[in-house]
């Protein structure tokens, strides 16, 4: 029978993490940092979170293919690694920042911790006692715009059961009727339910979640709430209002004004071809967006606005470029020694010529390349020239609707 020592199965992971493209902590580790200057930035930025600062958001923009994932992959590994509670999400047509609600229950329930395969805080919060609320500022006066998510966490932590399922679905985004909620709390406390100055909504409330939220991680033991982005590209399909207000939403999540002080840190990453369609292209973002915030919300709105953009272009933002020839053989050559290892054969491959064949072309074709020229050697025994060609992928075309919103639901938002 074959042996598998730890270090085979260690590359076997490696490989096939690299073979179906979703990078791995294992494979993060294992292999040469492409983007050594970038993510130095990254781990400093979660040391500063680990010490209590709030550090700013990051927004990073790159081509198609050349790597943003797997910066935002890289993100999402170092900071488990140093006991962060992580959502991970792709914006899609379900999932977009124009409704900051909708938008936190998204992430909520993509909610990764270190010490769980399991999404969200369920198995941590079931450590935790009511009392134990106190020695944290969730329940501090004026910590969050409303005090509602505070109140349904508490009542959490005070019931069992079915109403506890109920709660905790409230906590990641699936709001229960305010009815259910105040029987909820007569039946697990005794008591009348708080009254409000003002009525929870969505539309103006949600960032209290995220506050909430991200104090509850800290509370459960996490060292804060890392959210990482990626495909912020496709907000350039919402209508001009809806744009806006994505906008806004991310100056507010990236804490660029430095408008809120709970324990989150976001990365998001974009195509450069949200630039150069709608913020340097016929739309003009940087100089419509302004307007439109002025006209519908006011100057404070217009400047918000501007300084999100100024930031978006600004060094705080980071570029993935294409890695130099060097590092490029550097990961290649691993990659074959790795491939080598994992199914126990001598393997050899001009990793050069892989790249002089290839040309210039997205980090991830080079990979592919590599993995099946090393793949047709290992079984026929015999070198194989992979050509652009082979490699060829379609490009990807998007609806012109995909993104839009009837202009009476626009309205509304």
């Amino acid at each position: 029978m074959e042996h598998y020592d730890e270090h085979r199965l260690e590359a076997i992971k490696v490989v096939e993490a690299l073979r179906t493209g979703v990078p791995t902590r294992v494979s993060t580790r294992t292999l040469p940092d492409l983007r050594k200057n970038l993510t130095d930035c990254i781990r400093a930025d979660l040391d500063s979170l680990t010490t209590g600062q709030i550090p700013k958001g990051r927004l990073i923009w790159g081509q198609y293919g050349q790597g943003k994932t797997h910066v935002l992959t890289t993100a999402e590994h170092l900071a488990l690694d140093r006991q962060f509670a992580v959502s991970f999400v792709s914006l899609s047509r379900e999932v977009s920042c124009h409704n900051l609600f909708h938008f936190y229950g998204r992430v909520a329930s993509r909610l990764r911790t270190p010490d769980s395969s399991m999404f969200g805080l369920e198995r941590a919060l079931s450590k935790k006692l009511a009392s134990d609320l106190h020695k944290t500022p969730i329940l501090v006066p004026d910590r969050y715009i409303h005090p509602l998510p505070a109140i349904v966490l508490e009542n959490y932590l005070h019931s069992a059961g079915e109403e506890q399922n109920l709660l905790y679905g409230d906590l990641m985004g699936i709001r229960i009727p305010m009815t259910e909620l105040k029987r909820i709390h007569r039946q697990s406390r005794s008591e009348k339910f708080p009254s409000f100055e003002i009525n929870f909504r969505t539309k103006d409330h949600a960032s209290a979640y995220f506050g909430c939220m991200a104090d509850t991680i800290i509370f459960c033991g996490y060292r804060g709430w890392i959210i990482l982005i990626d495909e912020l590209e496709l907000v350039g399909r919402l209508g001009s209002q809806t744009r806006l207000k994505a906008y806004q939403n991310l100056h507010w999540l990236l804490n660029w004004s430095n408008a809120h002080h709970y324990p989150i840190y976001v990365i998001a990453a974009a195509a450069t071809s949200l630039q150069n369609d709608m913020w340097y292209g016929g739309k003009d973002d940087r100089t419509l967006m302004p307007k439109l915030a002025e006209e519908k919300l006011g100057k404070n709105a217009r400047d918000e606005i501007i300084s999100f953009f100024e930031y978006a272009l600004s060094s705080k933002s980071s570029v993935v470029s294409p890695v130099s020839e060097g590092v490029l053989a550097e990961l290649l050559e691993r990659i074959v020694e790795l491939h080598g290892r994992a199914y126990n054969w001598d393997a050899r491959l001009d990793v050069k010529n892989v790249i002089h064949n290839l040309g210039e072309t997205t980090l991830r074709t080079y990979i592919r390349a590599t993995l099946e020229s090393l793949d047709q050697m290992y079984l026929y025994q015999e070198p194989i020239q992979i050509t652009p060609s082979v490699l060829e992928e379609k490009p990807m075309v998007e609806d012109e609707t995909f993104f839009s919103i009837p202009k009476a639901q626009e309205d509304n938002l």
